[in-house]
């Protein structure tokens, strides 16, 4: 039963407020500003933040296209068999997504700072207390969930990119040379990549374009996450508005008319707020679940190529990189599932309340949000796929049927 609080609802103050929206929006910046998306999206835009955002970007297609061209030219021009050929899907596909992700970003600058402004407008108008509590805990989900996909990501790539080169047994050629192992190969045709200093400044640039991708997938991570649990506390303010709705007397159905366009206009916003996420989100999405497919399906293969060859470093590596990859898959389709519950439980909660209790000539208000949640915001891979915890499902089995494929193809 909602029931008339008893005291009137503790007020914040308005310092706490925009400490609240450096808390939610510190990762964010911290991550778009090394990749120069930041400055594109800061409201005091000046030429020099213009310039070094353009050299961040361009730094960043650089890293990518240090690996990915030799590779591409290795791949095409030393080897000729189409088994080997398949070893470089994962590396390739991996920077393909990388570059295409961060391009995405650039490109939707204006969409991601218009979805920042509407999370400090809201953060700016929580007066009440338990609103601004109950948007913290949402926000611990959306750094939560960064932090986790941050872990997974560069643990994983650490000991790929630095652990396996140096636990892996040298070789030695024909000529009673040991040959120290590069992780990516095609850097011979422009210099000898084993000599003193280039083979230790091809690895050390190796370890650095790995962190500028992994910055990427995480920076990707955390808008999708950040955003949406900003919806989910958005709907926990909405619940608490439905909570304190009454009305008896003549003064109270006034009241409870400003309450209800209240609840009316957050719930616009949300909407509004949804759709943006949905734009931001719609080219990074379809690229994850396309080519993290393909990269997931050859690191299932190396899992099973190393484990006949009883090779454990690469056998641990390559698990460790598949878990990290699947369970970013797995947050993109949480968060989606996520944002399409939140948006359908308004609906139910505005159901739930005390009708009786509310005048009639406001009802047909609410009424209106309820036949508005039939029609969830969904987060899409291309306006192709609804991403729940139902398509992640989908997306592991399809893995699964490409690996069979590329098993017969390459026996």
């Amino acid at each position: 039963m909602a029931r008339k609080p008893s005291k009137s609802p503790q007020r914040s103050p308005v310092h706490d407020r925009k400490a609240n929206i450096n808390y939610e929006l510190q990762y964010t910046r911290w991550l778009l500003t090394v990749l120069g998306i930041w400055q594109l999206i800061s409201n005091n835009v000046t030429r020099l933040t213009k310039v070094s955002s353009l050299f961040l970007i361009v730094l960043s297609i650089f890293a990518i296209s240090f690996v990915l061209i030799p590779l591409v030219m290795f791949a095409l021009t030393r080897v000729k068999t189409l088994r080997g050929r398949f070893t470089f899907i994962g590396p390739v596909g991996f920077r393909i997504s990388n570059l295409l992700k961060l391009l995405t970003m650039a490109y939707r600058a204006d969409v991601i700072k218009e979805c920042i402004d509407q999370i400090k407008s809201d953060w700016l108008e929580v007066i009440i207390e338990n609103e601004r509590e109950a948007m913290l805990k949402s926000v611990e989900l959306g750094r939560s969930l960064t932090v986790i996909c941050a872990v997974f990501m560069f643990s994983s790539g650490t000991f790929f990119h630095v652990g396996m080169p140096l636990l892996k047994p040298r070789k030695v050629n024909a000529l009673n040379v040991t040959i120290r192992p590069h992780l990516y190969p095609g850097y011979d045709v422009f210099v000898d990549s084993q000599a003193s200093p280039a083979y230790e400044i091809i690895f050390a640039a190796h370890c650095f374009c790995a962190a500028g991708g992994y910055t990427i997938v995480t920076a990707a991570c955390n808008l999708a996450a950040v955003f949406v649990s900003h919806v989910s506390g958005q709907v926990e303010v909405i619940r608490l508005k439905l909570e304190t709705l009454h009305g008896s007397g003549d003064r109270e159905e006034a009241d409870v008319s400003e309450q209800i366009a209240s609840i009316v206009r957050c719930h616009v916003k949300i909407l509004r707020f949804s759709g943006n996420i949905k734009t931001v989100l719609r080219e990074i999405c379809l690229v994850e679940i396309l080519l993290s497919t393909v990269v997931i399906c050859w690191l299932e293969f190396y899992c099973l190529t190393e484990w006949h060859n009883s090779e454990t470093i690469s056998i641990v590596t390559y698990f460790l990189l598949l878990i990290s990859l699947t369970f970013n898959i797995f947050i993109y389709c949480y968060i989606g599932q996520i944002l399409k519950d939140q948006c359908e439980s308004v609906g139910l909660m505005t159901y739930l309340i005390d009708w009786h209790r509310i005048p009639r000539k406001n009802i047909l208000s609410l009424a209106f949000t309820i036949s508005m949640t039939h029609y969830p915001r969904t987060i899409t891979a291309g306006g192709l796929m609804q991403l729940t915890i139902q398509s992640f499902g989908d997306v592991m089995k399809t893995s699964l049927a490409y690996l069979n494929m590329l098993r017969a193809v390459t026996a």
